[in-house]
């Protein structure tokens, strides 16, 4: 036997990357195309590749249902000492290692063209032949204008994700991709968070209120007062109980909004991510932010009332499909991306008053609809 170099491995069944990285909206809205992925190659092995920010994140492990992926690969932005390049000298040899036969491109819709183009040449060079979604969108795809000269309605990521696919060949069955829930769980999963849930709500009463108050970006914030005045509405005048979620930076503002309301349920902090999710399925709405709390709720079922700014395009990152409700005021700054509002009133979000979320707060909760895949959230502005 000639040469003493590595026995090549025998692949069974083709192995396909899937690349994401992002938040805990990026994993969550992921899901339909991962959907459309498995189906597409029931056999595969799929395999994620996720970026994870030095662990700043949540990892798409805590979040993507079991059977979707059958192996993560997780590596951080910030190894090596110079830059882009030092990332990409590093990950290389782990991806070529794989011997992939096919890498999908999973990652938020609002990628530069260059990084895109760089994001190809990459796993090109990882010896990647077929490549699924590698295009980006242009400026006016993601943001569009009416005629008002207004930033206009866009379709939802998740739909972007899926719609970057088809042209190579993932389509999409909307009755099995987008189906909500798009999250479940087992009922050894669900046993703790029941047990945890049932010494801390009234018996007999209905399903309680998730108040969400936090969130990352500070130009979707609403005023803390405002989230206290609504929960004491809630209390005092439906009976209902709340429970604050949220993460453990949430918990002071939590102790402080159960305080003021005289009673409610502080559970920031308290799971992991999927957890979380099992308890936002046992609520029967979840009144929040533009941010990932608002987007597991919608995963799992749970009707949301979204009080979102104008700094995006309309439609994008509401919760998804119908039952839900989107609360806003229309500003002339409207479509300016910012992270921190540079407007020390900050129009936007500071003019979505109380009495109008309190109004469609008992609307909702006058009926009982269900999130479902044909509809829309419904669109109120103050």
């Amino acid at each position: 036997m000639k040469g003493s170099g590595e026995i090549p491995v025998l692949k069974t069944k083709p192995k396909i990357l899937a690349y994401l990285f992002g938040s805990l909206g990026d994993s969550i809205v992921a899901i339909p195309s991962l959907r459309a992925m498995r189906r597409q190659f029931p056999e595969a092995e799929i395999v994620m590749l996720q970026d994870t920010h030095g662990g700043n994140i949540v990892r798409a492990s805590e979040v993507i249902p079991d059977g979707l992926v059958d192996r993560y690969m997780e590596y951080e932005s910030s190894i090596g000492g110079s830059g882009k390049f030092s990332i990409f000298r590093n990950l290389l040899p782990l991806v070529r290692r794989e011997r992939f036969d096919a890498a999908v491109y999973l990652v938020i819709s609002e990628r530069p063209a260059r990084a895109v183009l760089r994001d190809k040449i990459f796993f090109r060079l990882c010896g990647i032949r077929k490549l699924y979604g590698f295009r980006s969108f242009t400026q006016n795809e993601l943001y569009p204008i009416d005629a008002d000269g207004r930033p206009a309605i866009t379709p939802h990521e998740a739909i972007r994700k899926l719609e970057r696919l088809a042209p190579d060949g993932i389509t999409t069955d909307t009755d099995h991709d987008l189906a909500i829930p798009w999250m479940m769980f087992s009922r050894e999963e669900e046993k703790p968070v029941d047990e945890w849930l049932a010494e801390r709500t009234k018996p007999g009463v209905e399903k309680p209120i998730a108040i969400a108050p936090g969130c990352k970006t500070l130009a979707n914030q609403w005023p803390a007062e405002r989230f206290i005045e609504i929960s004491k509405r809630i209390v005092h005048e439906t009976g209902r109980d709340i429970m604050i979620v949220g993460g453990k930076g949430e918990r002071e503002f939590g102790e402080r909004i159960i305080a003021e309301c005289g009673s409610g349920v502080n559970a920031t902090g308290e799971f992991s991510v999927r957890g979380s999710a099992i308890l936002l399925s046992k609520c029967d709405l979840l009144i929040g932010l533009d941010t990932g709390t608002t987007h597991l709720a919608a995963a799992v079922g749970t009707r949301c009332l979204g009080i979102y700014g104008e700094r995006n395009n309309p439609g994008h990152w509401y919760p998804f499909g119908g039952g839900h409700t989107v609360i806003g005021h229309k500003v002339e700054c409207a479509g300016c991306r910012f992270l921190d509002c540079p407007i020390s009133e900050h129009p936007c979000m500071k003019e979505v008053n109380v009495e109008t979320v309190w109004q469609e707060v008992e609307r909702l909760l006058s009926s009982s609809p269900t999130p479902d895949t044909a509809g829309v959230p419904r669109v109120i502005y103050t």
